[in-house]
């Protein structure tokens, strides 16, 4: 079915070469997305990581350079041309990526809602708790705080306090 498809965008060699180097960078990127919300979803803190960061832009960044360089070789070594119907389907299918990616990752972030939900209120209550107990300590520290010292003239002839003015 992949290879009718391929024929019709008008690849007539190296079919079935097209077909596996494109399947295993769609599924790399869709499994990339997957790697990136369970690792979100697992996480201690739940923290949204910048993106550059991401299993999945990373693996994203890969493909995209592998899928490139195979279609400078495709084109410049085995066909030594290019089409219409070719841009086309490598435009759709650098295009395609991405999404596969975004797609993977939404599918499991809804399919672990519940869980994200619960660690979220967790993490609130325990942060709430730690606000608690950290005003608890001031306020017992205020109390317990013994009364402040007199200073004492500092030894140092060169620190001693300035002569006040004398009035006449």
């Amino acid at each position: 079915m992949y290879l009718e498809l391929l024929n019709s965008f008008g690849f007539d060699e190296m079919q079935v070469w097209i077909a596996s180097i494109s399947a295993l960078l769609f599924t790399a990127n869709f499994l990339g997305g997957v790697l990136s919300a369970l690792t979100f979803v697992y996480s201690r803190k739940l923290e949204q990581r910048p993106l550059k960061e991401r299993i999945s832009f990373r693996l994203f960044g890969f493909t995209e350079l592998i899928l490139i360089i195979f279609i400078f070789f495709y084109h410049v070594f085995m066909i030594e041309m290019i089409t219409t119907e070719h841009i086309i389907y490598w435009a759709s299918a650098i295009m395609m990526m991405p999404l596969l990616a975004v797609i993977s990752s939404q599918l499991v972030q809804v399919s672990f809602s519940a869980k994200i939900e619960a660690k979220k209120k967790k993490l609130e209550q325990q942060k709430t708790q730690q606000r608690k107990a950290v005003r608890a300590k001031r306020n017992q520290g205020m109390d317990d705080e013994p009364p402040a010292r007199k200073r004492q003239p500092s030894s140092n002839p060169l620190r001693q306090p300035a002569k006040k003015p004398v009035r006449r």
